[in-house]
């Protein structure tokens, strides 16, 4: 049976090739084990369990399968496929070589090297059978060398240092040794590489089909013993209408049923029957389904994602516009499930005020800098009758005047939620912010102060 990642399953040609985006959206919503992002490792899935996945995915959110509506040619062949194929390494069927300078020899380099200096000098470099006819001949001479330096107190180890052996292909035709269009590497100047491949095995007398030859056991994996009878069929390369026939569609359906089970597994919730839908424009969930007819459950996540989308792709287009003394500011960009999350909100500054000591006060200090006032003259209030108490305006010990309290300015930031952005039209930053302070702002905007807003629907904090 085929148990292969969905990006295996798309490299193979058995799950639907797809945009880069849809790509990605199935990776994320399939899921994979482990809790966290470093131990995660995709879940395999069955060629079954992919066939309803592309089948569900491409009817979307409203249309529901029973298990007997999902027998189509697709699923058939998954039927098959998990039957009797499996995944194996072939060498690359479209690699080629550049047919330049094809050539293939040794080359055989002698070096003097001296252990003393650490000075390597090439003495000679050529074709194996020009100068020296095989190996032997070539560390004869590396050792004569090699004798010389011994006997000026060297160390034999070092005659490795004396010779080297090397194959020479030729000169490549293509750049980067690499085909201009499958940027394959070249067969001949490089080596060849494999692809994987959906395979099985047939005798060629009796028919017989295998989806390995060899025996695997705890202690050894060997060929079977007929395994020179058996030909590779490769999936790619048949007509699959012939594997269709004669296929019992109610053995495809027991298939289909039993990969339905497994996706409907806590570690695998990817469908779902009976289930309620959240109606955005009525604000209400609706019971939806019937039993035996499945869909994706990933609908309302893949619905939020694109909400979320939508609203990244305004905020970054909006960003640094201005109305009425407010300009819009996105925060800083994060990722989510790989999608990039941007929020933003109009912001705009009014100047408040604070008191504070002119210089650092004691710990009997009793106000606070946290603590702002939207005029001047609120502040001047506090700052009086703070200088006017003899315990908080002089030491305790000796009655000296301390520095005395002062009003200084803030420049305070103010947040409007881009939902109500019709009051930036209508009230500047400072209008806005007083308004708030005055209970005068509907609750549902508020988020600069703490106030109760008392109207025909009760009291709601602000």
């Amino acid at each position: 049976m085929i148990k292969e990642t969905y990006g295996n399953m798309v490299r193979y040609n058995i799950a639907k090739e797809r945009t880069q985006e849809e790509h990605k959206l199935l990776t994320r919503k399939i899921g994979g084990t482990g809790s966290y992002s470093w131990s995660n490792k995709p879940f395999e899935l069955s060629v079954m369990q992919m066939a309803i996945i592309d089948l569900l995915y491409d009817a979307g959110k409203d249309r529901t399968y029973s298990p007997k509506q999902m027998l189509n040619r697709k699923t058939r062949e998954a039927y098959v496929l998990d039957r009797d194929w499996t995944v194996s390494s072939i060498k690359n069927r479209k690699q080629t070589s550049c047919g330049h300078d094809e050539v293939e020899y040794n080359m055989y380099t002698l070096y003097d090297y001296d252990p003393k200096t650490s000075e390597k000098t090439t003495v000679y470099q050529g074709k194996q059978g020009e100068k020296y006819a095989d190996l032997d001949e070539l560390e004869a001479a590396a050792k004569a060398l090699m004798d010389i330096h011994v006997a000026l107190e060297g160390n034999i180890d070092w005659k490795y240092h004396y010779s080297d052996e090397s194959t020479c292909k030729g000169k490549c035709g293509w750049e980067d040794l690499r085909h201009p269009e499958t940027k394959l590497p070249c067969k001949h100047h490089r080596s060849a590489v494999s692809e994987a491949v959906v395979v099985n095995y047939k005798h060629r007398e009796t028919g017989h089909i295998m989806q390995s030859l060899y025996t695997t056991s705890s202690y050894y994996n060997r060929p079977i013993d007929d395994a020179d009878s058996y030909d590779m069929v490769i999936w790619d390369e048949q007509d699959h209408t012939e594997f269709l026939k004669g296929v019992d569609d109610g053995e495809v359906l027991l298939a289909i049923k039993y990969a339905i089970r497994q996706m409907r597994t806590e570690s695998r919730p990817w469908l779902e029957s009976n289930y309620e839908d959240y109606n955005y424009e009525t604000k209400a969930w609706e019971y939806k389904g019937k039993r035996g007819h499945y869909r994706l459950t990933w609908w309302s996540s893949i619905a939020a994602e694109e909400r979320t989308d939508a609203v990244t792709e305004a905020n970054i287009a909006k960003e640094g516009e201005v109305i009425n003394g407010w300009t819009f500011t996105t925060s800083k960009s994060h990722y989510h499930n790989g999608r990039q999350v941007v929020n933003g909100d109009w912001q705009g500054t009014v100047t408040v005020y604070g008191v504070k000591g002119s210089e650092y006060y004691d710990r009997d200090t009793v106000f606070t800098q946290e603590i702002h006032w939207r005029t001047e003259e609120e502040a001047q209030v506090l700052c009086q009758m703070l200088n006017s108490r003899a315990r908080v305006a002089s030491h305790y010990h000796d009655y000296l005047p301390k520095n005395k309290a002062v009003v200084y300015e803030v420049e305070k930031v103010v947040r409007l939620d881009d939902n109500f952005v019709s009051m930036c039209t209508d009230y500047t930053p400072k209008q806005y912010y007083k308004l708030c302070h005055e209970g005068l702002i509907t609750a549902s905007s508020n988020k600069e102060c703490v106030h109760t807003y008392t109207g025909n629907t009760g009291s709601e904090k602000v």
